[in-house]
C-alpha cells in the first residue's frame, strides 16, 4: 500500500522540502511504498517538477505536483483578513489554507499525512503511516500539544462558548487524516467559522488555518507526541527547553517562530537538518 505524503509550499521552500524528503529516505526501510503529493501556487508546478528530478534523479519513490487555486470564499477572506501586499505573500497564505481543501485537490487520495516543510523525519514514517484505521466518525489525527486554546483567539471572551469544547489543542504542521470521509459537512462547518470571524471583523482567529482546524476537530485521535515533536522555531530559550533524546523524536519539527535551522545555528538540532540538507541546498 502506498505511503501519501501531503507538502504545500512555494518555491522558496525548495530546500526544506528537499531536506525534509532525504530525510524520510533515509530512515524509512519502504522508500518504494513513498508516494509524494506537493501543492503549489500556480504556475510554480513545472519549477518543481524540474528540481525533484534533479536532486533526485533516480527517486525510488512516485510524486506529483499539483497547483492550488484557491476558490472564491477564500480568495475574499484571505484578502480582508490579511490584505496581502504582493501577489507572493498572498500566494503564501493561500498556500496555508489549502490544507483544508487536501481533499479538493487530490479527490482520489484517502489516508494522507501532511508534512510541513520545516521538519525533518527521523523514524520510519511507515510505521505512523500503518498504525491507524480511520473511520467515519474519526477520520482525523494530530500530536497533541500543551499550547493553550485560549492563545487561539484575540478575543477569548468572545470564543467562552467554543474554549469549553476543547480537550488539547494539536500543531498543524503534522496531520494524518483520511480524506474518504472528508465531505460537504466539513466545508459548512468550515465556511461557518469563517462566517463568525468576519462577524468580528477578520480580528478573532490568531493562527491562521492552524486555529480553524482545531475548532473542526477538537475531538481527534491523538498520536504519539513524538509525531510531532515541535516548537524547536520559537524563543530560544523555549525551544532549548524542550529537547528531548534523539531516540525520543520520530518528527522534528522547527515550528513556533521565525528561527529555522537553515537561518540560524543557534538553535536545537541545527546539526541534525543540516545533515540531511544535500550539497548546496542551504539558502
Amino acid at each position: 500500500m502506498p505511503i501519501h505524503l501531503i507538502f504545500a509550499l512555494d518555491k522558496g521552500y525548495l530546500f526544506g522540502l528537499v531536506t525534509a524528503i532525504n530525510s524520510i529516505l533515509q530512515n524509512t526501510a519502504s522508500p518504494s511504498r513513498l508516494f509524494l503529493h506537493i501543492i503549489t501556487p500556480p504556475s510554480e508546478s513545472k519549477f518543481f517538477e524540474s528540481e525533484i528530478n534533479a536532486y533526485f534523479p533516480h527517486p525510488p519513490f512516485q510524486f506529483r505536483v499539483r497547483e492550488y487555486h484557491p476558490n472564491q470564499i477564500i480568495q475574499d477572506y484571505v484578502q480582508r483578513k490579511y490584505q496581502p501586499k504582493s501577489r507572493k505573500s498572498e500566494n503564501a497564505i493561500f498556500l496555508l489554507y489549502s490544507r483544508l481543501f487536501l481533499k479538493d485537490i487530490f479527490p482520489d487520495l484517502g489516508k494522507v499525512i501532511f508534512l510541513d516543510t520545516d521538519l525533518i523525519v527521523l523514524q520510519d514514517i511507515a510505521v505512523l503511516f500503518d498504525s491507524i484505521s480511520f473511520t467515519a466518525e474519526y477520520y482525523f489525527a494530530a500530536a497533541p500539544n500543551l499550547f493553550p486554546a485560549i492563545f487561539h483567539f484575540s478575543r477569548p471572551w468572545v470564543a467562552i462558548s467554543e474554549l469549553r469544547k476543547f480537550k488539547q489543542t494539536f500543531n498543524a504542521g503534522v496531520l494524518f487524516i483520511d480524506l474518504s470521509f472528508w465531505g460537504d459537512q466539513n466545508y459548512q462547518q468550515l465556511y461557518r467559522y469563517l462566517a463568525w470571524e468576519a462577524q468580528h471583523n477578520y480580528r478573532l482567529f490568531q493562527l491562521n488555518d492552524e486555529t480553524l482546524l482545531n475548532l473542526m476537530f477538537k475531538d481527534y485521535i491523538h498520536l504519539d507526541r513524538k509525531w510531532n515533536c515541535c516548537g524547536f522555531g520559537n524563543y530560544r530559550w523555549i525551544s532549548w527547553a524542550l529537547r528531548k533524546p534523539r531516540s525520543e523524536i520520530g518528527i522534528l519539527h522547527w515550528s513556533g517562530g521565525h528561527h529555522k535551522p537553515w537561518s540560524s545555528q543557534n538553535i536545537p538540532y541545527a546539526d541534525l537538518w543540516h545533515a540531511y540538507a544535500l550539497e548546496k541546498l542551504t539558502p
